[in-house]
């Protein structure tokens, strides 16, 4: 693989550059730090293969503002190809090109590719790179052909081995993970199982086991077989038992429910005959009731009709009437005893005064006894009281005589009320005389009291009324128990017929009833018997373990105790195989890496003592790749022992040893940036002599900041980065003095 040109529309600082390289010589590319060199190489890795992280991705996007997109165009062994990608889409377009032009054949791939997800594009993509390289990451391009800001440093992974083996990238891995898987997926225990024991089992470890466990049911079974058939004839009584109490028990539960059902056939016919006589009553007295209220309604219709319309309040006003003309009559009495009184004064008599006397007489002579205990003193005193008293009632009678003036006011007063109330009166009468139709009041308070008795009567027979149900429906009641009656006794008869046992009990319900609850206390011993035989039946059952469902087909379990053996043993043989498949790979792999271990190693000790002046005579690497170096007087050196210039030196040894291996499958071109910071100029000049070499075989690209270097190519391809004329091709020959 050969770069031929590359066109950065927008990475980092680069924007609308474009770089044309020369396949056959060292391209060299000078410019100041900060210019881009660095950015510079990492577009190129990073549009062949992709960003492997966000945030490379997000250093990389251009600091102008420009489209984020990088174009590679390169020749490999299958033809001319041009990579374009954009990294804000991760949009990739592969074209191959005709010849030595820019014009396209074909389009190889075009989709998303973006290395940080497994998309169906994204591994159609990773095929077309292993194609081309042998591989799929940046990673193992920086290890190979990379150098990427001064990190000289090189550590030869597994992949990369395999490459510098002549594998292409991951077949020996795939086939080890291929044969891996299979002895995985066949046994947890083998030699090359880099987590030791595993905790689950495989496919020898399950079927050993299913094998022990198929064994250890045969044996089970066999034991529960034998026992079955020594317990079969106990089950069977036992079962046999069960079915004759239950048979017992469905014969008395049968016969209960018929002596149940003919009992609440009797009940209801009694309920029914019941209730006949009180539907008799109630129709007797609903019927009277009915007469009555009728009767009622007749009488008042024939000598109370004219009340039937008067208003509530005529009778408080007829009552009132009577009331205003006895109170009238009482006043017109007393007027004429007043006038009486005026034309013939009353007879005073003595009586009041004679007994005023006595009364003062016997208060006084008690007072005196009371007070003094004479006799002398209290006649005294009561004789003083009787003449005293004598004498005021006297005074007294002739006071209460009433003057003629008093009589006649009192007359007027009366006369007064007298005209007052024959006007309310005559309001009244005026009132109620629509009522009265010629009758004088006694009689409609006569006629208006037995009216309102009458009315209660025939509330209360209506209530009656009301409180029953209609004749008609009570008629119709009386129909429907007879029928209901008639309909039990029809069923009480097919019942007596389909259980003879129940005639004796017909005529004395009490037998009836006595039989039930012996039935009932008959069943309930079944019953409780049934349940006891069941629990032995169940116990039996449980002291067998469960044997019917332990005891399998010894047959079916031979056959497949059988099937499972013949495939264990073909399974064990399938690891044996694997196991020495392993082997005999790993011995091959590890005996081919080794010979190109050592040619690696030769190559690598060819360009050191070049590099050294022959300073280091020998370079051992061992399988894994580890160095130690040897000098004229001494061997074994380890690499940390060496200055930072002498390891510079052996890592560009190996690089370049590196490069020539890989270009036996597809000759990867050479990106040093900036390896020769820690040179001096005599070690310089040897390196940039061993690049042009090494650039006839394989590209060489060269980014450096260091003008001297101009001085010590001999012939190379110089381009500028960093200057004002950035595409100008400053390619120009060299002859080291």
């Amino acid at each position: 693989m050969r770069l031929e040109r590359v066109t950065i529309v927008g990475f980092g600082p680069l924007a609308g550059f474009e770089a044309v390289m020369e396949p056959k010589r060292l391209n060299l590319f000078i410019g100041p730090n900060e210019s881009g060199k660095s950015t510079f190489a990492s577009a190129i890795v990073s549009t062949l293969f992709g960003c492997a992280t966000v945030e490379q991705e997000e250093r990389s996007k251009p600091w102008s503002g420009a489209k984020h997109k990088v174009a590679v165009t390169f020749s490999a062994a299958s033809g001319r190809y041009r990579v374009t990608r954009e990294f804000g889409t991760h949009h990739v377009e592969v074209d191959r090109l005709k010849g030595g032009s820019d014009e396209v054949e074909s389009t190889v791939f075009r989709g998303v590719a973006n290395p940080r997800g497994r998309s169906a594009e994204q591994l159609q993509y990773e095929e077309v790179l292993r194609g081309w390289f042998g591989f799929t990451e940046a990673r193992l391009f920086r290890e190979s052909s990379f150098v990427h800001e001064n990190a000289l440093e090189t550590q030869v992974s597994p992949e990369l081995r395999h490459l510098v083996s002549g594998a292409v990238e991951a077949d020996y891995q795939q086939i080890e993970d291929a044969l891996m898987e299979r002895l995985d997926r066949l046994t947890r225990e083998h030699p090359y199982d880099p987590r030791a024991r595993k905790r689950a089992n495989r496919s020898i470890e399950n079927r050993i086991e299913r094998i022990r466990l198929l064994r250890e049911r045969r044996d089970r079974s066999e034991s529960v077989l034998t026992e079955l058939k020594s317990r079969q004839d106990e089950r069977e009584t036992l079962e046999k038992r069960i079915t004759q109490t239950r048979n017992e028990l469905n014969d008395k539960e049968k016969l209960l429910a018929a002596l149940e059902t003919w009992l609440k056939l009797r009940e209801e016919q009694r309920r029914h005959l019941k209730r006949a006589p009180e539907i008799g009553t109630e129709l007797v007295t609903a019927r009277r009731a009915r007469n009555q209220t009728q009767e009622i309604d007749r009488r008042i219709q024939e000598t109370l009709g004219y009340l039937a319309n008067a208003p509530d309040e005529a009778e408080s006003d007829l009552m009132r009437v009577g009331m205003l003309r006895a109170q009238r009559a009482r006043n017109q009495k007393a007027v004429e005893e007043e006038r009486g009184k005026v034309t013939s004064p009353p007879k005073r008599s003595p009586l009041p005064a004679i007994m005023l006397g006595v009364g003062l007489a016997l208060a006084s002579g008690g007072g005196a006894w009371l007070a003094f205990q004479d006799y002398v003193m209290a006649g005294g005193a009561a004789l003083a009281g009787l003449v005293a008293g004598i004498a005021l009632g006297a005074i007294l009678s002739g006071r209460n005589g009433r003057s003629p003036a008093l009589s006649e006011s009192h007359v007027r007063v009366l006369e007064e009320n007298i005209r007052i109330l024959g006007e309310e009166i005559d309001t009244i009468e005026i009132k109620v005389n629509p009522y009265l139709a010629g009758r004088t009041v006694e009689v409609v308070l006569e006629d208006l009291k037995r009216y309102k008795k009458m009315v209660q009567e025939r509330r209360e027979a209506a209530a009656v009324i009301h409180s029953l149900p209609t004749p008609e429906r009570l008629e119709a009641e009386a129909k429907e128990i007879d029928e209901a009656v008639a309909s039990l006794r029809s069923k009480e008869k097919a019942l007596l017929q389909q259980s003879p046992f129940l005639a004796p009990l017909r005529s004395d319900p009490m037998r009836a009833a006595e039989a039930a609850e012996r039935l009932k206390r008959e069943a309930g011993v079944v019953r409780t018997r049934l349940t006891t035989e069941q629990e032995a039946l169940d116990g039996f059952l449980r002291r067998a373990g469960g044997l019917d469902g332990d005891a399998e087909n010894l047959e079916s379990l031979d056959e497949s105790i059988t099937s499972e053996e013949e495939t264990l043993a073909r399974e064990e043989r399938q690891r044996d195989a694997l196991l020495m498949a392993l082997e005999v790979l790993r011995d091959s792999v590890i005996t081919y890496q080794q010979e190109h271990v050592h040619r690696l190693a030769h190559e690598a000790e060819e360009t050191l003592g070049r590099l050294t002046d022959g300073r280091y005579t020998k370079v051992r690497l061992d399988s894994d790749f580890r160095p130690t170096l040897s000098t004229g007087d001494r061997d074994g050196i380890p690499l940390e022992a060496l200055s930072r210039g002498a390891r510079d030196a052996f890592y560009l040894a190996l690089r370049a040893s590196l490069a020539k291996e890989l270009a036996a499958r597809e000759p990867l071109p050479l990106i040093l940036d900036d390896p020769i910071a820690h040179f001096d100029e005599e070690r310089r000049g040897v390196l940039l002599a061993m690049l042009e070499d090494l650039a006839c075989e394989n590209q060489v690209i060269l980014l450096t900041h260091d003008r001297r270097v101009l001085n010590q190519v001999r012939e190379a391809h110089v381009l500028g980065v960093g200057t004002s004329a950035k595409n100008r091709d400053l390619t120009k020959v060299q002859v080291r003095p």
